[in-house]
Parts: structure tokens; sequence; C-alpha cells
């Protein structure tokens, strides 16, 4: 039957014409919150009344707030590096240039494991979430960081002079990256290698023969080169 609408409860509408039909009724602007006590009742002409609750229903117009927790380790010889990140409510997260482990964000902290990249330097990774209720988070911008997985590659440039009288002996390599030094079977020297030519003194060592000694150079992002 026709006849006129009132909403009750914490909702409101201006429509206020019911017809003998199915009808889509508009509540006026709600706040966001949960509604559980919505009312509709339809009078006809002879004063008849009925009235139906309306399922309970959330209104969320508030996207996801995101934010850096855990950066990634730069530079870093792992090519699927984790990513922590909070966010203000649960939803599904999309990712841009870097692709992820995790489908799904829950309000708290995340941790993601990125999909396998090739070396390089990566500055324009982002993560959004969306809610529920569509509401989509602005990007989070990933801090900036760089993937090597090749380590350094070492040459002989000087050769220990030998037989020699001095306890503390030069010798010179080259690198191609920049790292630690580590030593094997002498006392060690130096322990920064640049990129290029590097000259170094091994510790003292006491008259004899060396056959064993070995030089190894780490990078920064922890690869370790074949020993010299």
């Amino acid at each position: 039957e026709g006849g006129t609408i009132s909403v009750g409860g914490s909702c409101s509408s201006d429509n206020n014409t019911a017809v003998a039909d199915n009808m889509t009724v508009s509540f006026a602007a709600l706040a966001d919150g949960t509604y559980s006590n919505c009312t509709i009742t339809v009078t006809d002409n002879a004063s008849n009344s009925v009235t139906i609750d309306v399922n309970s229903f959330t209104i969320d117009t508030t996207a996801p707030t995101l934010a850096q927790v855990t950066a990634v380790t730069t530079p870093t010889n792992d090519n699927t590096s984790s990513y922590t990140f909070s966010s203000t409510e649960a939803g599904t997260i999309s990712y841009s240039i870097c692709g992820g482990n995790l489908d799904n964000a829950s309000a708290d902290n995340n941790t993601i494991t990125f999909d396998a990249l090739a070396d390089g330097n990566y500055s324009d990774c982002k993560i959004s979430v969306t809610d529920n209720a569509s509401n989509t988070s602005d990007n989070l911008s990933v801090s900036s960081f760089t993937i090597d997985t090749v380590k350094p590659v070492l040459a002989p440039v000087t050769a220990v002079t030998t037989p020699t009288k001095d306890p503390t002996p030069g010798y010179a390599f080259s690198s191609d990256e920049a790292g630690t030094i580590s030593y094997g079977g002498c006392s060690p020297g130096g322990t920064s290698a640049d990129n290029g030519t590097n000259s170094i003194s091994f510790g003292t060592l006491s008259d004899a023969s060396y056959s064993n000694c070995t030089i190894t150079v780490t990078d920064s992002a922890g690869n370790a080169s074949s020993a010299l």
C-alpha cells in the first residue's frame, strides 16, 4: 500500500511518501559509526501502520593511515627483503613497483617480504591499504634501498718481495668494490679496501715461508669475495 513514511532511531530521511511497490529510502547524512536502532514506519490512509527494523550497518568514511616501522636494510644482499609498516585499519594491500607476499593488512604492525628484486636502487616502491568500506589510504613510500648480490672481485697487483727482511711486508691488490678486508694465514694489516688498487702491510711475521696467506673483501651489502 501507499502511505506516509517515518524514519526513527538514529536515522532520518527526507523520503516521506510510500508507494505500493519496492522502495529505496535514502537516509540523511550519517556520521561514522554503527547504527542498530534505525526503523521505518509506513502509515496508510486509514492510519494503519507497520514498522520494520533496519538491519545493523556501519558507516566508515575514514581511510587507513599507514606508517613505516622498520625500513629495508640498505644496502642488502637479500633480494627478497623484509619491510614492516603499521596500519590503523585492516584491509587489502596494494603494491606499486615492488610486489610483496602479504595480501591483507591487520590493524597493527605488518611485515611483508618483497618479491625477488634485481640488483639496483629502489626509491619508488609504494604500499596502500583499502579497508572493508573501500576507503584507500594514501600511498606509503618505502624508504629508498639498494639490492646488491654481487661479490667483490680481487686481483693481485704487486706480490710480496721474497725473500724479504721486512717482518711487515707490503702487498698490493685491486678490488672492484670498497669493503672490509679479512685475512687468513698471515697477521692482519689494514682492514679497509677501496674500489681500485689497495696497498697493505701485513702484521708482524716471524721468519718463515708463507704460502697460505689469503685476503677476502666483504662489501657493505655483506657479499664476500673469493679469497685471493
